[in-house]
């Protein structure tokens, strides 16, 4: 299947899935990874599920096999990101596409909808302890100071990409909402 026959819909809808895209997001950070790494990783999800989730990245072309090492029996095979799982977002950019923009930005909220909704939905919840927030910050900036800005923002949260899961850490996501001009 070629990555043109994946609606960007789909696409969309494994990076939001959350487990999906600790996978998806693992495999970028470190280039390729196994299985067996991101069992590893994230001793939280169990094996099967992991190769489930990889085998619907592999299905999606969000994914790919980039190598293959047998080991006592078995095949080990390496994954890596596939440098064109964004093609059809970027079209969407490239061309303007208004109606393919509002469904990106559906989907995305869909997923961090969904996290909120499981973190909610938990027997006991510490909304202050556990840090989490949301807030809205109106402001006037030229498209340079915003870019300076994410900049910023991107050095300090880059040394959090690169925590294990360990110490009392719990996986969050940083998300940021940059709306249209009015």
């Amino acid at each position: 299947m070629k990555v043109e026959e994946v609606p960007m819909s789909k696409l969309i809808e494994h990076i939001t899935n959350p487990t999906r895209a600790k996978i998806f997001f693992e495999i970028f950070a470190k280039g390729q990874a196994t299985a067996k790494h991101l069992t590893e990783k994230f001793p939280d999800i169990s094996q099967p599920t992991i190769y489930r989730h990889i085998k619907a990245l592999l299905s999606a072309n969000m994914i790919k096999i980039v190598g293959e090492k047998p080991i006592r029996g078995v095949v080990e095979k390496s994954y890596s990101v596939n440098d064109e799982a964004g093609a059809d977002i970027s079209q969407t950019i490239d061309n303007n596409d208004g109606k393919g923009y509002l469904n990106l930005f559906i989907q995305f909220i869909s997923g961090v909808t969904a996290e909120f909704a499981a973190y909610s939905e938990e027997e006991v919840i510490d909304i202050i302890e556990d840090v989490s927030a949301f807030t809205t910050a109106p402001f006037y900036a030229t498209k340079d100071e915003i870019y300076e800005a994410l900049t910023k923002i991107g050095e300090i949260v880059q040394p959090l990409l690169a925590n294990e899961a360990a110490g009392g850490r719990r996986l969050r996501n940083f998300c940021t909402i940059i709306t249209p001009p009015k």
